[in-house]
Order: structure tokens, then sequence, then C-alpha cells
């Protein structure tokens, strides 16, 4: 009796084990399916969001009705620095709109951090060369990044950091004339303002320094002036007994008042540009 008993225990115990091993087995399987399922829509909704980045990274159609600025270039372009977030082409811009019967649009392809190398890929590129052919005044500022450390090159010395800075000064000439090919190869009309170098380093930098950025912006200005249609807009000057009143915090961009004094120079220039 006991035996039978005992083997009735077992039997049961073995069934409530097997029907527990394919209740989880069974529940194993539809955390999976749902899981995989989420995965499927998740990837599904980042295919999506793939999409309508590539479809945002369409050339734009340039509007030919409005009056167009194209800025191009490195921080000093986009405005780094500026409280009010303009930057010396949006400050020009609302003094241009007074003077303008159409309605003035700014578009700003310029990269933080930029040399002239980064500006000829972004001049060439199909969507800045679209930006360009429908530009009435293309505004350009670069070559600070590729100087900034420029306090390290000796200009009387003959060694290594004397010729580093000729290479460097070289290859810069040379991708700013690239960057004129690329502009004049679409439009031959649009006015080029480019905004010379200022010294941010004040009464630090030595005389020697001060020498070689005269002499980048003063071959700068030789190519500028090249070209029929463009204008060198020096600030050198503009900086050199306003250091403190016209940078930013970090000593090196210009602050607001900075860019609305570049501004008002590139719009005086323009208002006395004879063709």
């Amino acid at each position: 009796m006991y035996k039978k008993f005992k083997w009735r225990v077992i039997l049961t115990i073995s069934i409530i084990t097997a029907v527990v091993l394919i209740v989880g087995f069974v529940s194993a399987i539809f955390i999976t399916g749902t899981s995989s399922a989420k995965n499927a829509f998740k990837a599904e909704d980042n295919k999506q969001v793939s999409n309508n980045n590539k479809k945002e990274d369409k050339v734009k159609e340039v509007d030919n009705k409005s009056y167009n600025i194209l800025v191009m270039g490195d921080s000093l372009a986009k405005g780094t620095g500026d409280e009010k977030g303009k930057g010396f082409a949006g400050d020009f811009a609302d003094l241009w709109k007074a003077k303008e019967t159409k309605t003035v649009k700014v578009t700003n392809v310029s990269v933080i951090g930029d040399t002239s190398s980064g500006l000829v890929n972004i001049a060439s590129e199909e969507q800045t060369l679209k930006y360009i052919e429908g530009s009435n005044i293309i505004l350009i500022s670069i070559g600070g990044n590729e100087i900034k450390n420029f306090t390290n090159f000796d200009s009387t010395s003959t060694d290594s950091n004397s010729n580093a800075f000729k290479i460097t000064q070289e290859k810069y000439l040379n991708n700013l004339k690239n960057v004129f090919k690329a502009i004049r190869s679409k439009n031959s009309k649009c006015m080029i303002i480019f905004v010379g170098l200022y010294n941010p380093f004040g009464k630090n930098l030595a005389s020697d320094k001060i020498n070689l950025l005269d002499n980048w912006n003063y071959e700068t200005n030789k190519i500028v002036s090249s070209d029929s249609k463009s204008i060198f807009i020096p600030t050198y000057d503009l900086f050199k007994y306003n250091t403190d009143n016209y940078l930013a915090i970090d000593k090196f961009h210009p602050n607001g008042k900075g860019y609305d004094a570049i501004s008002k120079r590139i719009f005086e220039a323009l208002n006395n540009y004879k063709d």
C-alpha cells in the first residue's frame, strides 16, 4: 500500500514538473518573438529617421526672388562669441535690409574650426555650388585656425619653424585661389567680401609675429584684389585699440561689439564700391 502511494506521489511530481517546463518553454518563445518584433520595429524606425535625414541632405533650391547672402569659412564666419548669435553676417544683413527692396536671406555654410583646405572642399560641394550660383554677396572668413599657433613661429630664423610658416602660408594662398576659382566658375557677378585677420593677443604679441600677421593679410589682399568684384576688409586696426572691448570671453573670437564693428566696415566698403 505504501509503495503504491509512493509511486503515485512521484508520478504526480513528474507531471507537474513537465507542465512547468512546457509553460516556461512556450513563454520563452513568446518573449523572444515579441522582443524580435520590437527590434524589427525599432530598426524600421531608425531606417525611417535615416531616410528623413537623407531628404534633408538634398540640394535646396535657391530663392531667386530674394537678395541672397552666402557665408563661408570658419568660426568667425559662423559668429562664434557673439552673445546675439548673429556674427558679422547677421549684423551686416540687418544693415543691408534697409537699402534693399528684396527680402534679404542669409545662408551660412561655415564650419567651426575649418581651415582653407576644408573651405576648398566645402566650395566644391554640389549644394554649396548651388548657393554660389544664386548669391548676390558672398562673405568669407578663413585663415585664423591656420595661424592661431603662429606665436611659435620665428620669422627671423631660417630653421624649420620659419619654413613651417612659409609652407602653411603658401598652401593657404593656393587654397584661397582655388576657392575663388570655384566661386567664379558658377557666378561671375556676385560680390565677394573677404574679412581679414586681426590680432587677438594685443600687446602680448611680439613685433616679429605682428610682421607675420601683416604679411599674411597683405598676401591675402593681393589675391582678393586681383578679382575685380571682390573687396578685402581689414580688421587689424579695428581691434588694435579695442581688444578688450571687442573680444569674447575666450579672448580670441569677437564679441557682439566686435562683430558689429566688422559688419559696419563691410557695409561702408560696399557703399563706397565703384565697379
